[in-house]
């Protein structure tokens, strides 16, 4: 417990604002240039706060180009190589400006151009995002639908989980069946990310903020997979139910397992540290208890309990002898000398 509050503090302090709140400048700020409403791009206006998305999707838009370019200009003014996706909606515009953040099927995407005319925008993929993705393999042609959620404002309702839209891999659909008015699937997920999926726990699908049913993990040569169910609300609201068998979707795994582990892997270390440390301290405490005896009683260290009587209640006599905590001394090996009792020893020695 702990340790989750250590991750969930450190995450919610990194997200809190330092500047401006809100998604925005209103619609009346927008300018209209050859014919088309775009938004300006001032300091004030494309200053965020830390956003992150809640996995409640708010529209299922459209793909509409995929393109890879040889001459785009990096900010050294040489040209680079790199791929950028125009997509259509709608919901998702209501106060979109350059430089905002929009979930596309779990994927936090950066708008560079908006289109208020033809309800379109345009973002760039960089090659991480094409590598854990599956962004790139959507053709265009074929008008295929996808996920969109605008940035939550940070202090807002949150009706689903804390989603990044850092998507940590793909997952493959192993299978999917009706369970009355639930649609359940079965998705193949790589065994390194397994850790993070617990039964009843959050899971990001597609940028869809969604319940962890069953989880079954074999190691790496084995099978790796969990599921998940729709409700038949949210079966009519995302893209997920027209995938089938052998189709991928975008996983982003909960984020505070993350924290969690981190701040665990920072918590072991110390911990055995000290443990060594006690198993040390233990050692010479037995070296010194086990030392030559000055005193000349007949008691052995064993039998000495500070002053308590010796041998039981019969033996009233030998406990009016036994010597005192500060008779009672050993011998260190460097030859000085040590008072046993609790207390003067550990403030002695340590």
């Amino acid at each position: 417990m702990v340790l989750f509050i250590l991750g969930t503090t450190f995450l919610l302090s990194s997200l809190l604002p330092h500047g401006s709140h809100g998604f925005a400048p209103s619609s009346s700020t927008r300018h209209v240039v050859g014919g088309h409403s775009f938004i300006p791009t001032s300091s004030s206006q494309s200053k965020t706060t830390h956003h992150m998305f809640t996995g409640i999707i708010e529209e299922m838009g459209e793909v509409i180009s995929l393109e890879t370019r040889d001459d785009m200009t990096l900010w050294d003014g040489s040209k680079g190589k790199g791929t950028e996706m125009v997509l259509k909606g709608d919901i998702v515009l209501d106060g979109a400006y350059l430089g905002c953040s929009i979930s596309v099927n779990g994927v936090c995407l950066t708008a560079t151009e908006i289109d208020e005319d033809a309800k379109t925008f345009k973002v760039g993929l960089a090659p991480e995002t094409l590598r854990k993705t599956n962004l790139g393999t959507y053709v265009p042609e074929s008008k295929q639908r996808v996920n969109m959620e605008r940035a939550s404002e940070i202090g807002g309702r949150n009706s689903g989980h804390f989603v990044q839209g850092h998507v940590d891999n793909v997952g493959t659909i192993m299978d999917q069946w009706i369970d009355e008015n639930s649609l359940f699937f079965k998705i193949a997920f790589p065994y390194e990310f397994m850790r993070y999926v617990v039964p009843k726990g959050f899971i990001a699908i597609d940028g869809t903020s969604l319940t962890v049913c069953d989880v079954h993990s074999e190691g790496e040569d084995g099978e790796n997979w969990f599921t998940f169910m729709l409700v038949e609300y949210t079966q009519k609201k995302i893209i997920l139910p027209s995938k089938k068998v052998g189709d991928t979707v975008n996983v982003e795994v909960d984020v505070l397992g993350k924290y969690s582990e981190q701040a665990w892997e920072a918590f072991v270390p110390k911990m055995e540290a000290l443990e060594t440390k006690v198993k040390q301290l233990e050692a010479r405490l037995q070296e010194l208890e086990g030392g030559e005896s000055t005193t000349s009683s007949s008691a052995t260290d064993n039998d000495v309990n500070y002053g308590q009587p010796i041998g039981g209640l019969s033996n009233v006599a030998a406990a009016a002898t036994a010597p005192t905590p500060e008779q009672v001394k050993v011998k260190n090996t460097d030859g000085t000398e040590w008072v046993r009792t609790k207390q003067s020893f550990f403030d002695t020695q340590y």
